[in-house]
């Protein structure tokens, strides 16, 4: 049986509820689940310094990507990904590899030439599953060339 296709979209500000549950599903600790914790929420939905995508599938949320970005005077833009969560039950099924993809268009896009990776996410997000992908280790980091050049 064919599994219905994923759909990406940017989060709202309403997805805080979806967003705890898949944090937690997936064993990470979601932020408090009160004013300040939904300001938060909302304040990251709102900032256009980062993205924050959702990937649905039947309507029912299976992973976020959460890309920041920064402008540096000398090595200009940067983007980093700072969070991928997949729901346990959509793991193996290319929703990780699909908001991967996501994320190096929309940092692309932005003009960054490297998307990096710091490895303090573990629990979501494997060095093994990258370094599968393309992604090279540069001190404690990963990157993946977005520039199409070789190296």
């Amino acid at each position: 049986m064919e599994l219905p296709p994923i759909r990406h979209r940017r989060a709202r500000r309403t997805d805080a509820d979806a967003v705890w549950t898949l944090l937690s599903d997936a064993g990470i600790e979601a932020p408090a689940e009160d004013r300040t914790g939904l300001r938060r929420f909302r304040r990251l939905v709102a900032d256009l310094g980062g993205d924050l995508y959702l990937a649905e599938r039947d309507a029912s949320l299976v992973g976020l990507v959460h890309i920041t970005y920064a402008r540096h005077l000398l090595a200009g833009q940067r983007a980093t990904l700072a969070l991928l969560v997949v729901a346990p039950e959509a793991r193996r099924c290319g929703v990780g590899a699909g908001l991967i993809d996501l994320a190096a268009a929309r940092a692309r896009r932005r003009g960054c030439p490297l998307l990096a990776w710091p490895g303090s996410d573990a629990a979501a997000c494997g060095r093994d599953w990258l370094r599968r992908r393309g992604w090279r280790e540069v001190g404690a980091h990963l990157l993946v060339d977005l520039t199409g050049a070789a190296g």
